[in-house]
């Protein structure tokens, strides 16, 4: 009993020993690593109230043009692409029958033009029998009532001959404005009928833009503010007007359509799409490098370099423009804000400088 007591004694002994050797050695200093990191200065700049919006650029001269009469298709002088001027021959119809027609109809014209000449004549002799009284002025009546009659079958003749002529020279399709051959429909020895299709022309001396707009843009849209047009068909960049503003939201989309038109730009092609950009204000502010916010569960904040430490700042952002961000409060110009490797650092954080 005595023997197992010491043992014990030892064992505590021996343990307090080792206890306080331990907390004789030195304890080990915690060292803070610097983060390396890029800057940059708060800059002032100028920001731009604007919204950009893709649409589509439409003609507004682009004719369809039909045939007037029927028959087949003998002759096209221009194909999908040709370059044509007003008054250029397009498309010859076959002519024959309403040759026949027009044969026709100036054969009675010329009849019945005899016919009435002859009936003047014969007015105008027996005008001065009845004069001298050697015959019955009844007679006079009768010759002038067919001279009448044949006059007024005289202007009906005419007015078939005309429609004849009218036909006949509708057989030759000619270009009604200046423009590109979009679409050509018949081949030669296509029937025709009245009404059908031939060709479609384009012309873009004059277009139009149709953008849709964000709903919420309602009230700031208004005819005669300046719009900013580009299109990939085209290196110009031009400046418009908004012509007009469809009274109603595009039903499918929410939008506005924002309307303005294009003159005298021959690379702009109907079809093509457009982004149309409107500024509605300019105005001077502080800016900073996107990279240089982070999110922090204390919002937006920025870290702003004090010798090698960096302060983190709480920020309030305005508009974000060209991968740079407005700054409306936390910032003065010329401070130094933190921006490759700013997402690694918090409040006092110890930083290496490195070169740009």
């Amino acid at each position: 009993m005595i023997h197992s007591l010491q043992r014990f004694l030892t064992l505590i002994f021996l343990s307090c020993l080792f206890i306080s050797c331990g907390d004789n050695e030195p304890k080990k200093k915690s060292i803070q690593k610097k983060v390396y990191i890029t800057t940059s200065k708060v800059i002032l700049t100028t920001f731009e109230d604007k919204e950009i919006a893709i649409g589509s650029v439409k003609g507004i001269i682009d004719p369809t043009i039909s045939a007037e009469v029927s028959g087949n298709v003998i002759k096209l002088y221009a194909r999908t692409g040709s370059i044509v001027s007003k008054g250029d021959l397009l498309a010859e119809i076959d002519e024959k029958n309403y040759k026949y027609e027009l044969t026709l109809a100036s054969a009675v014209v010329r009849r019945l033009q005899t016919r009435l000449d002859n009936q003047e004549k014969i007015y105008e002799r027996n005008r001065k029998l009845v004069e001298k009284k050697f015959i019955s002025s009844n007679a006079l009546d009768s010759i002038l009532s067919e001279k009448n009659e044949t006059s007024e079958e005289l202007k009906v003749s005419l007015s078939k001959r005309d429609m004849a002529q009218s036909s006949f020279d509708k057989t030759k399709i000619y270009a009604p404005i200046s423009g590109r051959i979009e679409k050509q429909i018949p081949s030669i020895g296509d029937f025709l009928k009245i009404g059908d299709p031939v060709f479609q022309i384009i012309n873009n001396k004059k277009l139009r833009a149709h953008i849709p707009f964000p709903e919420k843009l309602a009230s700031k849209l208004k005819a005669g503010t300046p719009i900013i047009l580009k299109s990939p068909t085209s290196p110009n960049t031009i400046t418009s007007e908004i012509a007009q503003l469809k009274p109603k939201l595009m039903s499918d989309s929410r939008s506005v359509d924002v309307i303005a038109d294009i003159e005298n730009e021959l690379d702009w092609q109907p079809g093509a799409s457009v982004k149309g950009t409107i500024i509605f204000s300019t105005r001077q502010g502080l800016a900073v490098p996107e990279q240089s916010v982070i999110l922090r569960p204390a919002g937006q904040v920025v870290y702003v370099v004090n010798g090698d430490k960096v302060e983190q700042r709480n920020i309030e952002m305005g508009i974000n423009q060209n991968g740079v961000i407005e700054i409306i409060s936390g910032l003065d110009q010329s401070e130094i804000v933190a921006l490759d490797g700013a997402g690694y650092l918090t409040d006092q954080t110890k930083v290496n400088i490195s070169a740009q």
